[in-house]
């Protein structure tokens, strides 16, 4: 009996509606067909060395055999020489940098690009006398001189400065001297300020006669000291020239007294 074959039915479904002994048909296959795992072609064997006659074979190439190691000890490290080298130090420099001969020359710097005009000093103002003023000088000793004035005030009469005028002009000739200018003041009350700037202005006054004078101004050291000491007995409305002389360059004592 022949039946149609419904292709849209798997091939299991299919043998189903085939009778008995249709079922029973003999399946050939052909191996040919199926595809082979390609393997790999075999080794060739090494052709037979030859060697001439009256010559014996080589021996083939034995390991040496470890040494022994004594029970307790380290064994050497695999790759370790056997014999111990010395362990090389880092080379040394056969040359020494050399020094300069001399250290670099300080570096100038160049002239302005304009001329810079430079000053002379500008000497103070002149001390005028004042006709009523009650000052007056007095001598020191060690060639120093006092100068009272009244108080409260740096005014000085013309017989002050003619004498201190004069005083200025000696000092100019003597060079290695210098002149320290010491001044003090005294109000009432504890005001601290105001006696130093009164001082202050008596010792400028008198620095101002000496300057016009020919006194170096390097000479001249005002102190305006304001009030007097407890102690001190002397005027408290006063200016004392001190007179000091300059320091020599003496060489200083060594460790045996000697200089």
């Amino acid at each position: 009996m022949y039946r149609p074959i419904p292709f849209s039915l798997p091939l299991a479904a299919f043998l189903a509606c085939l009778p008995l002994s249709a079922a029973q048909a003999q399946v050939t296959s052909n191996l040919d067909d199926l595809p082979q795992a390609k393997t790999a072609p075999p080794a060739k064997k090494p052709a037979p060395t030859t060697h001439p006659a009256g010559h014996a074979a080589p021996k083939p190439a034995t390991r040496a055999p470890a040494p022994k190691v004594a029970a307790g000890t380290a064994t050497p490290a695999a790759g370790a020489s056997s014999t111990a080298e010395p362990a090389r130090s880092a080379p040394t420099p056969t040359t020494v940098p050399g020094v300069p001969p001399a250290p670099p020359p300080p570096v100038v710097l160049p002239p302005p690009f304009v001329p810079v005009q430079i000053h002379p000093p500008v000497p103070p103002a002149e001390v005028t006398a004042v006709p009523d003023a009650a000052s007056h000088t007095a001598p020191l000793p060690d060639g120093g001189m006092r100068v009272l004035f009244p108080s409260g005030s740096a005014a000085l009469n013309a017989d002050s400065l003619k004498v201190l005028q004069d005083y200025g002009t000696e000092l100019s000739h003597h060079p290695e001297q210098r002149v320290v200018l010491m001044a003090y003041a005294a109000l009432p009350g504890d005001d601290v300020s105001m006696p130093r700037r009164i001082a202050l202005a008596r010792a400028l006054a008198v620095r101002s006669i000496f300057i016009h004078a020919g006194v170096a101004t390097t000479r001249l050291y005002p102190r305006a000291l304001g009030r007097p000491d407890a102690g001190d007995t002397a005027p408290a409305d006063r200016l004392d020239v001190v007179i000091e002389t300059n320091p020599t360059d003496t060489p200083a004592p060594s460790a045996n007294g000697m200089p």
